[in-house]
């Protein structure tokens, strides 16, 4: 456990370093690249950034939208921004991880898994709520169930495993609580990828409100990650202290300009169904590519400061955080659509 700290530390650190250089160097190669003379300028090796050539066809009309995404992130975000203003921005976490240390991050909701993705349960009057369940079955029963007695936590009380999407990092675990006779619930969009609807009752419909004794559960599709990935809201407490938790399952799109714009649209509900909700804390299951100071929070239980959550990101910082990403994203469609122009690989 204390080499699994001492980790966390070192990863935090370096995190910080990247981020605090990553971003500075993206900006100057873009600028630089909008400032060349249009005759022989190429791009760089390496990753597709914006800065990439267009072949002497003018200047990258993704800069500005990259600029302004720029001027609208909070340090915290600083590995988001980097990620999701560049085609092929770093992705470094995912894959690479192991069994995280166990944790309270508020007085309902709790952290049991890996470095490199999550899962959460969320503690209500009436049961436990699981929310992903890692890559394996062996994982869930290693891994989250074990996390949980550890948290004083029993298992057998859960009632709900809602997974966020189907991608296997999230969905492995499935069947373990499955055979358990655990509901599990997810979109109809991604029920496909894992065998079929069961029943009815295993799907999550966008605005369903789930509630288990004190606790209510907003569920709402956000597609554009894959074609039925969903976000929770709930209520979470800090030391008895009410707050709106939104748990987004997957922000970035994978595929081209299609599912950008279907991500863009996700990000502008998103946007205005937790503006009005008040939300003010934001969990993602791969915190280390998208808030490096949540991932610090969450992975160095013993460093955390007193009275102070790094989770609480306050609303406005929240909808500032929304607004950068849909603003990327219309850069990325950008980059897409000149690339296509120019025959560029996308």
């Amino acid at each position: 456990m204390q080499k699994m700290i001492r980790n966390a530390k070192r990863a935090v650190f370096l995190a910080g370093v990247v981020l605090t250089l990553l971003p500075a160097a993206l900006l100057n190669a873009l600028e630089a690249q909008q400032a060349a003379p249009a005759q022989g300028r190429g791009g760089p090796a390496g990753g597709q950034a914006a800065a990439q050539g267009r072949g002497g066809r003018g200047p990258d009309q993704s800069l500005p939208l990259v600029q302004q995404a720029f001027k609208m992130t909070d340090a915290r975000y600083l590995i988001s921004f980097s990620r999701y203003c560049m085609l092929n921005g770093p992705n470094t976490a995912n894959g690479k991880g192991s069994a995280a240390a166990p944790s309270q991050l508020f007085d309902n909701l709790y952290y049991v898994g890996r470095t490199d993705v999550g899962a959460w349960v969320l503690r209500t009057s009436d049961g436990l709520v699981l929310f992903d369940t890692l890559y394996t079955p062996e994982e869930a029963a290693n891994i989250i169930e074990p996390g949980m007695r550890e948290l004083g936590l029993d298992p057998a009380q859960i009632k709900l495993v809602v997974l966020t999407h189907n991608h296997n990092d999230h969905s492995g675990g499935m069947s373990y609580f499955r055979s358990k006779g655990v509901r599990v619930m997810v979109s109809e969009a991604d029920w496909g990828a894992l065998g079929g609807v069961p029943n009815p009752e295993s799907v999550i419909r966008d605005g369903q409100v789930v509630t288990f004794g004190d606790t209510s559960i907003t569920l709402l599709l956000i597609p554009g990650h894959t074609p039925g990935t969903i976000a929770a809201m709930f209520p979470v407490f800090d030391r008895g202290q009410r707050h709106m938790a939104l748990l987004a399952g997957g922000i970035g799109p994978t595929g081209g300009v299609d599912q950008h714009r279907t991500a863009i649209a996700s990000i502008a509900r998103l946007s205005a169904v937790t503006r009005q909700a008040g939300v003010d804390v934001f969990v993602d299951p791969h915190e280390a590519i998208i808030d490096s100071a949540a991932w610090g929070y969450i992975m160095n239980p013993e460093g955390r400061k007193p009275n102070q959550n790094d989770l609480i990101v306050g609303a406005d910082g929240f909808q500032r955080f929304t607004q950068m990403l849909s603003t990327c994203m219309e850069a990325r469609v950008v980059m897409f659509q000149q690339n296509a122009a120019t025959g560029a690989p996308q």
